[in-house]
């Protein structure tokens, strides 16, 4: 059986950005005074399918949110390191489990930048393992 903490925690051991990635449980943030890159990774979905009578597919989707406070300035490095992080997953295993599709959604949030200064990237991993007691 896929283990999508275990997994969560090597994602975020894997990103390779200035500060460091974290796993959280109940992200929620204040970024007032934050202007250094905080990169959050969350375990969001876990899907199981029967592919035989003795294995299964897990679906694991992580996903991971990067954030700062920044000017519009700072918009295309921040949306090329989202794409850049996203791009480093696909097609590789990692604790057992393949990555299989790189989703941005959003690829950053106009309404953040607007109302709040702030840069809203967020990356899905989706995964993908057999399991076979």
């Amino acid at each position: 059986m896929a283990d999508i903490i275990k997994l969560a925690k090597a994602v975020a051991a894997e990103i390779s950005v200035p500060g460091e990635a974290e796993v959280c449980y109940a992200p929620e943030f204040d970024l007032k005074g934050l202007k250094d890159l905080k990169v959050v990774v969350v375990p969001s979905g876990l899907e199981m399918k029967p592919i035989s009578r003795t294995a299964s597919e897990d679906t694991m989707h992580i996903q991971i949110g990067v954030l700062k406070r920044c000017t519009e300035d700072d918009v295309v490095d921040l949306v090329n390191t989202v794409i850049t992080i996203g791009r480093g997953f696909l097609d590789r295993r990692i604790e057992g489990a393949v990555c299989t599709d790189v989703r941005y959604n959003p690829l950053y949030s106009p309404e953040h930048l607007r109302e709040r200064r702030q840069f809203t990237g967020v990356v899905e991993l989706v995964f993908k393992s057999v399991y076979s007691p």
